[in-house]
């Protein structure tokens, strides 16, 4: 495949690989995330593709992560759905997509009661656990404990509400919350701990004053944006799974970006929420979690490699395996093949499952390892390609600079890659 990217190109203006513009809009506030793209680019898809404005396409994001894809499919009048292997961020996506049904006035009084309600603290079954509590031989920890108990006094209340949409809005109020009264904070592949957190005093009433905030801002955005008369489907579990089982010829659009191919572990950087929402509770269930994940990092010790029979990927791991014991991790070659094996196999059904004249578009970055630059942009075009889609254009968004301990000096980019079929 000969490809090549552009770097002027029209996207640059509405097609942001940036989430943070969505912090500002209606729902898609609910929950801060720093991976994702911008809804302008779903929407710029989505306006792409349709035939006229009365056209209702079938969006489909394998990997819907914050849930940006099936929220700006259902504000646009599409059909969403949406796959997504965390559960926790699988909750988040299909909370924000919620059809409005009780009136302001109900919530606002649903969510004093709860306020209401003693007692304010109650003992934590996080308590102990790991980091996540202060105890004896700790230096850090993530939470105080008078946070951990007032968070586990309104979880239990929120829990006893019998509607389900109403128990998910209060619950994704109470994990923002929470996470807003960490004493650690997400920065790129890990948690940090904020500058002076021993004196932050993060407490039960701190929690509380956090929730009515999150509550009141979620319950204007259901007024502003109700999404009446919304069609989703939303499946948790692996995307390389639930494809296989799709049915052929009935998606319209696929808008996604991959986990990047930076040993970036999503389990891990979501470890705190997927324990304060009880999806896990050992580390062994995060460990099955894991193994659910594409093989974008090393984190996990998965007891099968694969690579797709491509010479441009099995150059870039021969060369990789030459520079072994330069790698920050020896079992990085045996990452990439597996990465872009498992790509492939995405490629090849959703292929299958999209209709002719669907479009595929997609955000990833390129990477680095050893001084061997990967173009993971073009390596995967050429993958799509293979499974039969046109490659229609690979545009780059913007430069990114490389981490010292993957390749100093080498400026990454990601890049939007659009297909069609």
């Amino acid at each position: 495949m000969k490809a090549e990217v552009t770097w002027t190109n029209t996207y640059t203006r509405d097609c942001s690989p940036n989430f943070s513009e969505n912090l500002e809009l209606a729902r898609h506030r609910w929950y801060g995330f720093k991976e994702g793209f911008s809804s302008s680019l779903v929407k710029r898809a989505i306006v792409d593709t349709r035939q006229d404005e009365n056209t209702v396409l079938s969006v489909l994001d394998p990997f819907s992560g914050s849930g940006t894809t099936p929220l700006t499919a259902l504000e646009n009048g599409c059909k969403a759905q949406a796959i997504e292997v965390n559960p926790f961020l699988s909750f988040v996506g299909v909370t924000k997509c919620i059809t409005k049904t009780k009136t302001s006035a109900y919530l606002i009084e649903k969510m004093n009661l709860l306020l209401e309600e003693t007692p304010l603290e109650i003992s934590s079954p996080l308590e102990g656990v790991s980091t996540f509590s202060p105890g004896q031989n700790k230096s850090k920890w993530l939470f105080n404990s008078s946070v951990l108990r007032g968070y586990q006094s309104l979880l239990e209340k929120i829990e006893a509400i019998e509607n389900n949409d109403d128990q998910r809005v209060f619950l994704l109020a109470l994990y923002t919350s929470a996470m807003k009264c960490c004493n650690a904070r997400k920065d790129g592949k890990c948690l940090r701990y904020k500058k002076g957190w021993e004196l932050l005093g993060y407490n039960s009433s701190t929690l509380r004053e956090e929730f009515v905030n999150n509550c009141l801002k979620m319950i204007e955005d259901l007024e502003r944006v109700p999404l009446l008369n919304c069609e989703i489907e939303s499946s948790n579990t692996d995307s390389r799974t639930a494809l296989k089982e799709a049915s052929s010829n009935s998606i319209d659009l696929v808008v996604f970006s991959p986990p990047y191919l930076n040993s970036f572990d999503y389990s891990d950087i979501y470890r705190p929420e997927l324990f304060l929402a009880n999806y896990v509770g050992s580390n062994e269930e995060l460990r099955v979690l894991r193994e659910k994940t594409l093989r974008s990092h090393v984190q996990y010790s998965w007891k099968q490699h694969d690579i797709p029979d491509s010479l441009w990927v099995k150059n870039i791991v021969s060369l990789l395996e030459k520079r072994r014991e330069n790698l920050w991790d020896k079992l990085i070659p045996e990452m990439v093949g597996s990465y872009f094996y498992d790509m492939e196999s995405i490629f090849r059904e959703l292929y299958r499952i999209a209709k002719n004249g669907s479009g595929l578009w997609f955000v990833v970055s390129t990477s680095a390892y050893a001084e061997v630059e990967i173009a993971v942009d073009l390596i995967l075009a050429d993958l799509a390609t293979q499974q039969g889609w046109e490659l229609m254009s690979i545009n780059a968004l913007r430069k990114l600079r490389s981490s010292s301990q993957s390749s100093k000096g080498i400026r990454l980019r990601e890049s939007l890659v659009i297909c069609r079929k």
